[in-house]
């Protein structure tokens, strides 16, 4: 029944994180003025003051206190506490909001909610990924409150960049690896990631080909033999996957999008690769079999099976300029194609790396990493909450005193909760369709019956990445080549040491073995990568099949695996078109609610139709959601007037 509050400031930051006894005295001093009493063992204060010398205070954090059988000491009152660095103020503030409360048990909630003298925000972000940081700074920018809650403990997301230690023993420096997204794609002047890391000048290099994990381009290597795959056999086998590629959606718009979406993508390709080769009168050989499996998971299987993707996928792709009729069987024609492909490859070797700029398109790969460009950029200026899980976001009826707005409620698994005016949530699809304790929201009132068709409907694959890294002097594979391919179809590796990232490799995973990898743990997933490493470059010399060398074996000095699929905050690497979705439902993903008084916003690669799977689309998704916001801010604004 009412509050009252009291404040102070603190001369020093110490004073929140432990110090020196003339700080603790001024805490004592600001408990005791709120509470009366003295600070003996057991009572708020004394709690509070203990959590203070052991750098305990955490914002969001909740403290209970108990055994406090008389009351009427503290004058019926729950402490609420809070102390930040707030951006009007060189020194910390230390805030006492306090309630009267009828029927006061013994126990008493102390809680630390941060943010200086004013909590109070227009909107509230779940998630600090690319769509969630675009966003509030967006919105920041332009003089909205917001706070960013993020449940891990670190920014970026899907966006992950890890350290390898330095290892002085072996003359290894430290060094940093994207285990997430690592490629800003699609470089051109419509992509505003690439417009920013213009102006930021991150280090980079251009992708194979100007696309990443590139097959056409890259040196091709039969692990079971150690054998180079010929260029005549690239060079026929990438002619012919074109044409049936083009022949896929040729098929997928016969069909229709009713029967697109029911149809799988493996189906689809079977029906394309059969037409192709009894028009060109064509058998393949084993090895060239093998090769176009290989290069067909690369294509189309990259982050989910193609038995769970629904040919929808490539119903709208341009195939006007691949030309079915053309034959190429003949070797004139491959030997002829595949001179040009052969030089091209060569010229891939030893790719330059250094800042951006504007005089290159396509992909480009980010050689340091995401987190020191993007995340950094977007994140300053942004209050941020780590460690902060959503577990319900509700929807409050408008409420006397408040001009008749409803208000949202954002409670997270610390037992803090938040008010604000509108939310929006980023978090990737695999946690809006888990029940994961760690991380699974629940909406009041339930989201519509489209939007929940379309988290039901559109999948959350899996890609994985294997990081190794050897000593310098054990460096067994083509020091400049940037794409190495094995036949083994679960995995592609870039030569990060051709980038200048000396000793590693960086293999991506395809599904199904990316799914968790098989079962099996980070030790023995490394172990079935060396194998097939083994079985390419660890030959003794000579022409044709050869056998392994009797030397030991390089053991990597350092391994990083990731595991998308199984973190709880992504529960999957990204989105895709599975099985009996379409186009739309990405649509209805995207589309705040309510429809009359939107109030929740959602964003993420998963909503951005031209940008699914890509840190692109996630950014113009979040900043698709600000503007949302801040028009319906203005109308409201407009409306009062």
């Amino acid at each position: 029944r009412g509050w009252s509050m009291a404040s102070a400031f603190v001369s020093n930051p110490a004073a929140l994180t432990g110090g020196s006894e003339k700080h603790e005295t001024i805490v004592y001093s600001l408990l005791k003025m709120q509470f009366g009493g003295d600070q003996t063992a057991g009572r708020p204060s004394a709690l509070i003051l203990t959590y203070i010398r052991e750098d305990k205070l955490r914002i969001g954090q909740t403290i209970r206190v108990v055994a406090l059988s008389k009351a009427k000491e503290y004058n019926g009152k729950i402490a609420i506490v809070c102390g930040e660095m707030t951006s009007r103020s060189r020194y910390p503030v230390m805030m006492f909001q306090t309630r009267k409360v009828v029927g006061l048990r013994s126990e008493n909630l102390v809680r630390v909610l941060g943010g200086g003298a004013e909590m109070r925000v227009k909107v509230i972000v779940i998630g600090a990924g690319a769509a969630g940081l675009a966003a509030a700074k967006m919105l920041q920018d332009s003089k909205v409150s917001t706070l960013v809650l993020e449940g891990r403990g670190r920014l970026g997301g899907r966006m992950c960049t890890l350290s390898l230690p330095e290892r002085k023993e072996t003359g290894q420096k430290e060094m940093v690896v994207d285990m997430g997204a690592s490629y800003i794609h699609n470089c051109d002047d419509t992509n505003e990631v690439y417009k920013i890391a213009l102006k930021e000048k991150p280090v980079v290099a251009v992708g194979v080909n100007k696309r990443w994990a590139d097959t056409e381009l890259a040196r091709w290597f039969d692990e079971t033999t150690g054998e180079n795959i010929s260029n005549t056999t690239n060079t026929k086998i990438h002619l012919l996957h074109w044409k049936m590629a083009a022949n896929m959606t040729r098929l997928a718009k016969k069909l229709g999008q009713e029967k697109a979406v029911q149809t799988d993508m493996l189906s689809i390709f079977e029906q394309a690769k059969a037409f192709i080769l009894k028009q060109q009168k064509l058998e393949l050989t084993p090895i060239e079999e093998r090769v176009l499996e290989t290069i067909k998971t690369r294509m189309w299987g990259y982050v989910s099976n193609m038995t769970e993707t629904a040919s929808e996928l490539v119903r709208h792709l341009p195939q006007d300029e691949v030309d079915l009729e053309e034959f190429v069987g003949s070797k004139f024609h491959i030997i002829q194609y595949g001179s040009g492909l052969q030089l091209r490859v060569a010229m891939e070797d030893d790719p330059k790396v250094g800042k951006i700029n504007a005089k290159d398109t396509g992909d480009r790969l980010l050689c340091n990493g995401y987190n020191s460009f993007l995340v950094k950029y977007l994140a300053k200026g942004n209050r941020i909450l780590t460690n902060k899980s959503v577990d319900h976001v509700t929807i409050m009826s408008s409420q006397k005193g408040k001009r008749g707005r409803s208000k949202v409620a954002v409670r997270c698994r610390d037992g803090t909760t938040y008010q604000c005016d509108f939310v929006l949530c980023t978090v990737p699809i695999g946690v809006l369709q888990s029940e994961n304790k760690m991380s699974s929201i629940k909406f009041t009132p339930t989201l519509p019956r489209a939007k929940l068709g379309a988290i039901r409907d559109i999948g959350s694959g899996a890609h994985g990445k294997i990081v190794l890294r050897f000593r310098p002097d054990q460096v067994f594979w083509p020091k400049s080549t940037p794409q190495l391919v094995p036949l083994d179809q679960r995995f592609h590796i870039l030569n990060l040491h051709a980038y200048g990232k000396t000793g590693v490799l960086c293999a991506h995973v395809w599904p199904p073995f990316a799914c968790n990898f098989g079962g099996k743990n980070d030790q023995k997933a490394v172990k079935e990568l060396l194998n097939v490493l083994k079985g390419m470059f660890w030959r003794v010399p000579g022409e044709g099949k050869r056998p392994l060398k009797s030397d030991p074996f390089p053991e990597p000095t350092d391994y990083i695996v990731s595991r998308w699929n199984s973190d709880p905050f992504s529960l999957g690497s990204y989105s895709y078109l599975k099985l009996g979705a379409n186009w739309q439902q990405i649509e209805d993903l995207a589309a705040p609610y309510p429809q009359k008084d939107p109030r929740i916003f959602f964003a993420g690669e998963a909503t951005s139709l031209q940008g699914i799977q890509c840190v692109t689309g996630a950014y113009k998704s979040g900043i698709r959601s600000a503007k949302g916001i801040m028009t319906v801010m203005s109308n409201k604004r407009r409306i009062k007037s």
